[in-house]
């Protein structure tokens, strides 16, 4: 059975460098269970003392397990009286469960350390935990050494980043070999001198439960916090709407402009123009002239062709790895453009990772006001990331700022207009392109990608960033004149053997490049056009997809099983059943798929724009754009056949009420 240790280094790893070769016992003077049991999404410690029996009760939702893998959680012990009611029904008919203390935890962690850490001293194993990136290696005297992943040594060179099913399948045979077969068992995983938190494996149920210590602070008041609501009446009325036209009148002005222009035109319902007939079979062959294409191209958008590398990040693993080792690596500046840096556990490493840099070279940060503030509402979410870090912040620009040297800017939103642009700098030489934020949800939950790019592209991004860090700053719109008229810059080299030339394609207010793009290689396909999106309500898109397929050429289109929001999941199934009924396959991912990519005959572009209207006709967008055939088909293999492989091809039409046309109608509008 694969994967029920993935909490297992969760307890251990609690500093910057914690050597796992430490020979104390269990915490002196702790009292010992008296026994362990586990019913049905319950785990209770029973203790027996002079004053009755306490309970500590563990609960958690159970799902049926997968016929795959198994689920990782978090849990709260919480404190029952033994003789309540309440709780004698909680461990009613429960199952015992072995139980073992710190020195069989810590004997355990030393050989599933030692069997994964690589022979050579300066590379390490990557274990992804489901609250931290764990780092083990073989230390000069043979000791092995774990670290939080943000923590390690930075000449100490990730060699091996571990899937979680390859990891747990690893630690589930020390399990057993340690422990005997298949059962219940429970670890005190604990700090010595800390609270006590347990790792619960359940090997019939495929779940493993990271239990964490009783909180100290109450429980946390339901609804929207009052902050939260006066952080938002501050960004939306006063910043965006006040303050704004000061500083920046002609923005605040075209925008306006441009966004009634576009509300107005998506207001009054469109019918889609579908051609008459079924689609008929799928052209024999024939492909789009790629050269000719991109002369097209040169007309129709304003941006330039630049030469430059890119190399697809897929999932968080892949990314974040990289962009730490990055970040770790830097000799003279890091900035980052992002829609979204939550506050969540695993946000935070990061931000502590950028403000001990920041002390050595120039961090600046960019953020989008409204994205930022509302993707933070609902965390910490709970009492166990509470525990964890008690410091957690109610707005993630003041914790950035804070003992350190990083200066951040938040862009403004006037009209409700949103910068949704991700892209990193590194020494103006790296950069980092795609749909992903900094937050929990992209490093180990949504299925997303970046690109790290290479080359004199990097120039036109590093002047994409300084002209909207300017235009975040105090003059405004005359900053943002005057960092668009400076020069380019880029100090890397200019040509090398795996250069291609990649084109930036913005959407902007009255410059609408993406959708220009991608309406054109649509009409201009003839064999395939691959399509993943998280969000597709985009009429027009939706419409000349249609007419792509009829004129024979093979549409697929990948979209989530579960979208993170409920108007666009409406339009997503909209959407598909007028895909379905005209030819075009449709594929549902497992889970949230955030990716935004597509490939027209050869012919790929990806980046931060969804196919809505937000993305592709009001808010600042970046995507990158190639017809290189070494790109293309590394991306047509790693992302869209794995990707189909792995998602399930819908064979009918969902079926669809009156409240997805009314969720459809708000997310035209979105």
């Amino acid at each position: 059975m694969a994967g029920l240790a993935m909490l297992a280094l969760a307890a251990c790893v609690t500093s910057p460098e914690r050597s796992v070769t430490s020979t104390a016992g269990d915490a002196p003077g702790a009292q010992q269970p008296a026994r362990a049991v586990y019913r049905n999404g319950t785990f209770a410690l029973e203790f027996s003392g002079g004053d009755g029996r306490v309970l500590l009760v563990a609960q958690w939702p159970v799902d049926t397990p997968a016929a795959e893998g198994h689920r990782y959680r978090v849990a709260q012990l919480d404190v029952f009286d033994g003789s309540d009611a309440e709780a004698l029904e909680l461990v009613r008919d429960a199952q015992p469960v072995r139980l073992f203390g710190q020195s069989e935890w810590r004997a355990f962690l030393q050989s599933l350390f030692a069997d994964i850490a690589p022979e050579a001293q300066d590379e390490a194993a990557l274990v992804p935990v489901q609250n931290q990136d764990v780092v083990v290696h073989r230390a000069p005297d043979g000791s092995i050494k774990a670290y939080q992943h943000e923590h390690k040594p930075p000449g100490l060179r990730v060699a091996r980043a571990w899937t979680e099913q390859d990891f747990a399948a690893r630690a589930n045979v020390l399990l057993e070999k340690h422990h005997g077969p298949a059962g219940r068992v429970a670890f005190a995983a604990g700090d010595v001198d800390g609270p006590e938190s347990y790792v619960f494996f359940d090997f019939p149920g495929r779940q493993s439960v990271m239990i964490a210590p009783i909180a100290e602070a109450g429980p946390l008041a339901p609804g929207v916090p009052l902050g939260f609501a006066l952080s938002l009446s501050d960004a939306l009325l006063v910043r965006s709407h006040l303050l704004t036209p000061v500083t920046r009148p002609v923005t605040s002005a075209t925008r306006l402009a441009w966004l009634a222009t576009q509300s107005a035109s998506s207001a009054v319902p469109q019918a889609l123009h579908l051609p008459p007939g079924d689609p008929g079979p799928l052209a024999a062959s024939g492909s789009m002239d790629l050269a000719a294409w991109e002369q097209q191209l040169d007309d129709l958008v304003s941006s330039r062709r630049y030469r430059g590398s890119m190399v697809p990040l897929i999932d968080g693993e892949a990314f974040f790895t990289t962009l730490v080792q990055s970040i770790q690596d830097a000799r003279e500046s890091v900035t980052i453009r992002l829609y979204i840096f939550d506050r969540d556990e695993y946000a935070l490493r990061i931000a502590d990772l950028l403000k001990r840099r920041s002390r050595e070279v120039r961090v600046r940060i960019l953020l989008d006001h409204i994205g930022t503030l509302a993707a933070g509402l609902d965390q910490p979410a709970n009492h166990a990331f509470r525990a964890t870090r008690p410091d957690a912040p109610s707005w993630i620009a003041h914790f950035l700022e804070t003992d350190s040297d990083i200066d951040v800017r938040i862009a403004s939103n006037p009209w409700l207009t949103s910068d949704h642009t991700k892209s990193i700098v590194i020494d103006g030489r790296r950069a980092f392109v795609g749909g992903m934020n900094i937050g929990y949800e992209y490093r180990y939950e949504w299925h997303d990608m970046m690109v790290q790019v290479e080359g004199p592209i990097v120039g036109r991004l590093a002047h994409d960033f300084e002209r909207f860090w300017a235009h975040a700053g105090p003059a405004g719109d005359l900053g943002f004149a005057a960092a668009s008229a400076a020069a380019e810059e880029y100090r890397g080299d200019a040509d090398r053997p795996d250069y291609m030339d990649i084109r930036p394609l913005y959407t902007r207010t009255g410059n609408l490049e993406i959708l220009r793009a991608q309406l054109a290689a649509t009409r201009a396909a003839r064999s395939y056009i691959y399509v993943q999106q998280p969000y597709v309500s985009d009429d027009a898109i939706v419409g000349a997809l249609v007419q792509a397929r009829h004129r024979g050429v093979d549409v697929r289109v990948i979209l989530p099983t579960r979208s993170d929001s409920g108007f666009m999941n409406s339009a997503n199934l909209i959407a598909a059943s007028v895909f379905l009924r005209n030819g075009i396959r449709v594929y549902a991912y497992p889970g949230m798929t955030h990716l935004k990519a597509a490939i027209y005959d050869g012919w790929a572009t990806l980046g931060s724009a969804n196919f809505d209207k937000l993305s592709l006709r009001i808010n600042q967008e970046t995507n990158l754009a190639t017809s290189d055939p070494r790109f293309v088909d590394r991306l047509r293999r790693d992302v869209f056949e794995r990707d189909f492989a792995r998602a399930r091809e819908m064979k009918e039409p969902p079926d669809l009420g009156w409240g997805a046309y009314i969720s459809e109608f708000i997310a035209d509008q979105l």
